[in-house]
């Protein structure tokens, strides 16, 4: 099992992200679809959200002392220029005004969910953002931005690597839209699929210019969780309201993208 990990260590990560959690979402969806007893034993299905960051440390351990050592590295990597705290705390709210504001003019702002930072109010705003940052981000970050990207940039462009994420981070979810409750219930999984490489894109952009900080990239997904903005979230609207969600999210990307291209492909430096 070591000699694997160290020779396929992204494909060892991946298989093992997706044993975990789909071991306990498959069963959770069926028994939501009334395919499975409401007897199968589901309840902690809740924790699952932390098998990327399991899946990340046991492959790390597999694939040797340096793997992990480098993993808990960018987990605790603080020391950068003050304004990327300013973009990832405020950016995702930024970003929910400006799609609000256009959606407003469209005439669907109606329609345009509003994120859990307008739900709880301003004064649960730190507490939430601290939950979020403990569950999901904490869960899913030192997996997917922490072990994979770092491994498919050493073999392939940003582009295609943040592309590629993207879309085994949708599919992962998969189980979720056919279990009741769950956020993404009731939407079209494809909507994911076209949404979240436009989100990698992004995310490897912050992750290259804050030195592969893995804390960075847990304070963006708290942020964006709780200014949410998305297409496959609990049914998010008309078509024109989730094309309006999709063509926004893939024009910031675009915009990364352009930012690649002026660079001529030089890579920032994120082991320093």
């Amino acid at each position: 099992m070591r000699a694997l990990a160290r020779r396929y260590s992204a494909t060892v990560f991946v298989a093992l992200v997706f044993a975990f959690s789909w071991s306990v979402w498959v069963p959770r969806a069926l028994v939501s679809q009334g395919l499975l007893s409401a007897r199968w034993p589901i309840a902690i299905g809740a924790y699952w959200t932390y098998m990327p960051a399991v899946a990340a440390v046991i492959t790390a351990a597999l694939t040797g002392r340096g793997a992990l050592r480098e993993l808990g590295a960018r987990l605790v990597r603080w020391r950068l220029r003050w304004w990327w705290y300013l973009i990832v705390l405020l950016g995702p709210a930024a970003f929910w005004g400006v799609v609000y504001t256009m959606a407003n003019l469209l005439g669907l702002a109606g329609e345009l969910r509003q994120p859990p930072l307008l739900e709880q109010g301003l004064a649960a705003a730190v507490p939430l953002f601290l939950v979020l940052a403990l569950t999901d981000g904490l869960g899913e970050e030192p997996g997917w931005r922490g072990f994979l990207l770092p491994r498919q940039l050493e073999h392939l462009t940003r582009l295609v690597a943040s592309c590629l994420l993207g879309v085994i981070w949708a599919v992962w979810h998969l189980p979720l839209f056919w279990t009741q409750g769950a956020t993404f219930a009731g939407s079209s999984p494809l909507l994911l699929v076209l949404e979240l490489p436009a989100v990698s894109i992004v995310y490897t952009w912050v992750f290259e210019h804050t030195k592969g900080s893995v804390l960075i990239a847990i304070l963006l997904h708290a942020a964006l969780n709780l200014c949410t903005v998305s297409a496959a979230v609990g049914g998010a609207g008309s078509w024109q309201l989730i094309t309006l969600v999709l063509l926004s999210k893939w024009l910031l990307a675009g915009a990364v993208v352009l930012a690649w291209v002026r660079q001529h492909r030089r890579p920032v430096a994120i082991d320093q």
